[in-house]
């Protein structure tokens, strides 16, 4: 990074942590790990709202994974750069913010995400997408059971999980528009031929039932680098291994 900026921007134990969600998810689905995660490292972390999710429900998602960036930075706000985790969609937004802002990205962490470098039967399985089709027309619960079953491996909390995702939906809901809209964004998303200033540090799952982790693998040595693999966890890899994803951030903040 750039050896000009003042110390306090340069070092990483204080730069703070940004979270971004994906594909009609909010902050609420990050669920405890924001709060264990700033525990964990002593960091301030923020979740961050895709626009036409969560709170920005009502708003129009962009078509386009940079113009959802730049809604992303006015409401980030940053004061000094910042560490920036991105699970599945996020994480194509993370990517681009390093590679656009350098000076505003300390730290990169993608989890499952995934780029036109690989092909689509690998971005979106080829067994999933009747799925993801099918949650456009069922009534909210039985969405949030389809996406809990196709994201998640770990199932010991899928009754008190399920009973939040509803509520979640039911006061902030992701209309089919948005959901399309940010299907098309993913879709399209071409990750710049660049490597980012800063080494990124990308994560997937074995048992990734929406993404072929291949597409981490892939991306990874786009990047000249390696991707980290869980052995068992689903596309959630946040709900289903915290314990080893806070591991990998908390090694991420030697480097």
């Amino acid at each position: 990074m750039n050896s000009s900026r003042p110390a306090a921007m340069q070092d990483k134990q204080h730069a703070g942590w940004v979270l971004l969600r994906g594909l009609a998810r909010e902050c609420r689905h990050w669920g405890n790990f924001p709060e264990r995660l700033a525990a964990h490292l002593g960091q301030p972390v923020r979740c961050l709202e895709l626009p036409g999710n969560g709170t920005g429900y009502q708003q129009k998602t962009p078509v386009t994974i940079t113009a959802m960036l730049e809604q992303i930075r006015q409401q980030a706000g940053l004061q000094a750069p910042v560490n920036v985790l991105g699970l599945s969609m996020g994480g194509m937004i993370a990517a681009e913010w390093a590679l656009r802002y350098p000076q505003e990205v300390r730290g990169l962490v993608l989890v499952n995400s995934s780029s036109t470098l690989s092909p689509p039967w690998q971005r979106m399985r080829m067994t999933a997408l009747p799925h993801l089709l099918l949650a456009l027309i069922l009534p909210r619960a039985q969405r949030e059971s389809l996406v809990y079953r196709l994201t998640c491996t770990r199932r010991d909390d899928q009754r008190i999980t399920l009973r939040q995702w509803i509520r979640y939906a039911n006061q902030y809901p992701t209309s089919h528009v948005n959901f399309l809209r940010q299907l098309i964004a993913a879709a399209r998303y071409r990750v710049a031929g660049a490597s980012p200033v800063v080494t990124p540090l990308v994560l997937c799952s074995r048992g990734d039932r929406l993404v072929n982790p291949a597409c981490s693998h892939i991306l990874a040595q786009h990047w000249r680098i390696q991707a980290d693999e869980h052995p068992w966890a689903g596309h959630d890899l946040p709900h289903d291994a915290p314990d080893w994803l806070l591991h990998k951030l908390a090694g991420y903040q030697g480097r």
